[in-house]
């Protein structure tokens, strides 16, 4: 976390890189550990973004063999993600998969489409697609594993674009189905891209052009104007919801975070409050994961499930 202490610059593009450098030698320190995580690779559509990576809690990791399922959905500015990278970065994501199922939850992560192939709502409705996969073939996935993992109770966290998939997926209507919506008990919206720039068609990113449309589709579409105008039933069953934010988040982020909770607090008549991942920037808690270093966020997480997902 030093590396991360010593850069206050909150610019995405610019710590991006020598954030995840300064993670990887204390990652490739903990490689075995890693990788004697058992997980499985699993499609669950058509293209070769259409597949996931289901890790297993090891035997002897846990005392129920009920287990919750958690789906982790990666950002990646809408462009960018996979749920595995090439050398010298392939210890992430599966680090942070490795690091929850260690912790005895049944942990996932989809790839989805990206832009420029695909525009909105196309990755919301992969997560949703891999959701509703995973349910219908829970046998095939859990095949060998003495583990009952529950599909009527799951959990979903993401990260910037990530979470802005999960939120869209919640809040369209017509885009989950009941069934689905009902197995999903709580979400974990990290660093989560729910707000935009939308009054000048000059000032805000192409990828938002092509992903959204112009200008007003921007503004419909984004997290926070979709959750305003969200009719009544889909937020009667709108799930339990952890907002987490890295405490060295951009102003524009953090300003999307706090109006998302608020706005979810006063239709939910809720009082739940903002987590703050303390030392981290934008980039840094996932690769932190199995360093030692920053993970008490994961702890929380953790937590947070566990207490929802035991107390049925």
């Amino acid at each position: 976390m030093d590396a991360v202490a010593v850069n206050n610059d909150t610019d995405i593009q610019t710590i991006l890189h020598p954030t995840i450098n300064a993670f990887l030698p204390l990652l490739e320190k903990h490689r075995n550990e890693i990788r004697s995580i058992e997980y499985n690779t699993f499609k669950y559509g058509s293209t070769d973004r259409h597949q996931l990576d289901v890790y297993y809690p090891p035997a002897g990791s846990i005392l129920n063999k009920r287990v919750p399922i958690l789906f982790f959905v990666y950002g990646g500015g809408f462009v960018a993600g996979e749920r595995s990278f090439s050398p010298p970065m392939d210890l992430g994501y599966g680090n942070v998969a490795a690091y929850f199922a260690k912790r005895g939850l049944v942990t996932i992560i989809p790839d989805y489409r990206l832009v420029p192939h695909t525009k909105f709502p196309g990755p919301a409705e992969d997560v949703r697609d891999a959701i509703g996969w995973v349910v219908h073939n829970i046998d095939e996935v859990m095949r060998g594993h003495d583990l009952q993992a529950d599909t009527k109770s799951m959990f979903v966290t993401g990260h910037s674009a990530g979470s802005c998939h999960i939120m869209t997926m919640l809040l369209v209507p017509g885009l989950l189905p009941q069934d689905l919506r009902a197995r999903i008990r709580g979400i974990i919206p990290k660093g989560g891209a729910f707000k935009f720039q939308h009054d000048n068609p000059h000032h805000y990113p192409a990828t938002l052009a092509k992903y959204y449309g112009n200008a007003q589709d921007i503004f419909d579409k984004m997290p926070v104007t979709l959750l305003r105008r969200a009719p009544g039933e889909v937020m009667e069953e709108f799930p339990d919801y952890l907002i987490m934010v890295s405490e060295r988040e951009g102003v524009a982020l953090r300003e999307g975070l706090d109006e998302i909770l608020a706005v979810l607090n006063h239709r939910l008549n809720r009082d739940e409050k903002i987590s703050v991942m303390k030392g981290h920037n934008h980039i840094s808690p996932h690769w932190a994961l199995w360093t030692g270093e920053g993970e008490e966020w994961a702890e929380e997480v953790e937590q947070w499930v566990k207490a929802r997902f035991y107390s049925l």
